[in-house]
Formats: structure tokens, C-alpha cells, sequence
């Protein structure tokens, strides 16, 4: 069922073979069913996952989550990482934007993909961050109405 699929994209949190992290997964049980396209969701899961082992540091934590809220599912992905100054919050999610001074090998392409594929699904994205204490992303996806098909 869904909170099986939840369990199983949190669950599959691949280890970091270049640091050592500790990866925790914390999914509500029976969670509700989301209609999606399974794949680009687990895309956008992955990518979040990627960013946040490439920004802890040797010895931090991720912790990956599946809530219900009212008439949603939250995914999040919190990191112990060095966190997002304030004043690039809102740009994050900005195609080929990419906080300045960092290093990690990306285009900047993979947040602005995420948010199309979380808003294409009716969803929200979001991140919350305090430099030096990590960054927590997160996305939303609707409850499926009672007899729709999951995708």
C-alpha cells in the first residue's frame, strides 16, 4: 500500500561512501495514497537526498520523513549540513541558481526540476535553513480522492 511506498523511498536511502552519516527514516504508519507519476517523485525525493549528502559533513545526520497533514503527504529531507544564508531562501528553486561559494558539481538544474514536477502534481516545495544547523527540504503532494488510481 502507499505507506509501504513510503517506507520504501525513505528506507532506500542509499549510504555515502565517501562519509560517514547517520541516515534516519521517520514515516507515519498508514499514511494516505498520493496519485502521482512514481518515478519523477522519486526523481525529486533523490535529488533532495543527493543534496543533502552532498552538503553534510563527515559525521552529520539526514533524516527522511513522510507525514500526513490535513489533505496532503509531506516528504522532507533534513540535513545537520552548513545550512542556506537567508538571503538565497527564495532563489533556491530558481533554474541554474546556485548558493555562491559553494562547491558540489551541480548545474543548478535540480531544485528548479523538483519544484516543476512537485507543482505539475498539484504539490508545494519549500526549504527551511539556519546557517550552520543544516537545512530541512520538503514537498507536498495532494491526498488522492477515494478512487483514484495511483499512476
Amino acid at each position: 500500500g502507499q505507506t509501504e511506498a513510503a517506507h520504501a523511498l525513505c528506507s532506500g536511502v542509499p549510504k555515502s561512501r565517501q562519509k560517514h552519516l547517520e541516515v534516519e527514516a521517520e514515516v507515519m504508519p498508514s499514511l494516505p495514497r498520493v496519485v502521482v507519476d512514481a518515478e519523477r517523485v522519486k526523481a525529486v525525493f533523490s535529488n533532495l537526498l543527493t543534496n543533502g549528502l552532498r552538503h553534510t559533513p563527515e559525521g552529520g545526520r539526514i533524516t527522511v520523513s513522510a507525514q500526513q497533514r490535513e489533505g496532503v503527504v509531506r516528504f522532507a529531507v533534513a540535513d545537520t549540513g552548513e545550512g542556506i544564508p537567508p538571503e538565497y531562501l527564495e532563489r533556491v528553486f530558481d533554474r541554474f541558481f546556485r548558493v555562491p561559494g559553494r562547491h558540489g558539481g551541480s548545474a543548478g538544474m535540480g531544485l528548479a526540476i523538483a519544484k516543476e514536477v512537485v507543482e505539475a502534481h498539484g504539490g508545494r516545495i519549500g526549504v527551511q535553513s539556519e546557517p550552520g544547523h543544516g537545512a530541512t527540504f520538503w514537498f507536498e503532494l495532494p491526498t488522492a480522492a477515494v478512487g483514484e488510481k495511483p499512476t
